[in-house]
């Protein structure tokens, strides 16, 4: 269970990054992911309105799934962590569920001070697409990455600094402000990784490393080889590769021909 300290801090860290973004009848998005992160943004975001720490802008909750997921996080706040004091997750009069197309599309009349919370996380596909096209080139807006962007998603390149990206075949310039929250990550840290990788010893066929960045899954590799897993028991698939794997439990990494860039 999460201490009530680390919940304190990713509040203020919000607070700061939605207050700045909101002054002068601003524009935040927020790429988001459906489940968990979404319900833990909205309760900060409503808890931190109603506190008076930050505008009490109106909140558009853009996504079909996320609104049902919230639906069920609703019923169930008494059992969730960090949630059990929010049962207004959907009751808030700030809070705008938009399940139907023009719903959505009603949120382009918005001229400023509110925020917009869209899938998809890393803005490869959803509403957030469309909201993006919108607000991007705007120097009032503000787009909050709250979230893991993967290499080769949209949300990658403007985390990084994209000047331009094309939404929807239309080449877009990024004038909007940039701004990442680590706060919200969904994902064990390596040290739980690695600790739940050792409740799991002997590995007596094969652990494969596929997600996060390539640094990051060189240092839990080493990690997990100095817990004593056989370094041979570990497999770091690169883009496109392929894995045969046989009835007795063998393995054959097949490389790619012609590797992709990442």
């Amino acid at each position: 269970e999460r201490p009530e300290t680390s919940v304190a801090m990713r509040r203020a860290a919000l607070q700061s990054e939605v207050a700045k973004a909101l002054a002068n009848d601003g524009m935040l998005l927020i790429p988001v992911f459906a489940v968990e992160r979404t319900q833990e943004l909205i309760t900060d975001i409503l808890a931190l309105q109603d506190a008076g720490e930050i505008p009490s802008a109106p909140i558009f909750l853009d996504s079909p799934l996320a609104i049902r997921v919230t639906k069920v996080f609703q019923k169930h706040t008494g059992d969730l962590e960090d949630l059990s004091a929010s049962a207004q997750l959907l009751n808030s009069t700030q809070l705008h569920p938009t399940e139907t197309t023009d719903e959505s599309k009603r949120i382009s009349k918005i001229t400023g001070g509110a925020i917009i919370l869209a899938a998809s996380g890393m803005c490869d596909a959803g509403r957030i697409r469309h909201h993006l096209k919108q607000w991007l080139w705007q120097a009032k807006a503000t787009v909050l990455f709250v979230g893991f962007q993967a290499q080769g998603s949209m949300g990658r390149r403007i985390s990084e600094g994209a000047k331009r990206v094309t939404i929807q075949g239309e080449d877009i310039k990024v004038n909007a402000k940039i701004r990442k929250l680590d706060a919200y990550s969904g994902h064990a840290d390596g040290a739980e990784l690695a600790s739940w990788i050792a409740e799991r010893k002997p590995i007596h066929k094969a652990l494969f490393l596929t997600h996060g960045e390539e640094d990051q899954m060189v240092a839990l590799r080493d990690k997990v080889i100095a817990m004593g897993v056989e370094a041979s028991r570990i497999v770091v698939p690169d883009l496109d590769d392929e894995i045969v794997l046989s009835a007795a439990g063998n393995l054959t990494l097949v490389s790619a021909l012609e590797p992709r860039v990442k």
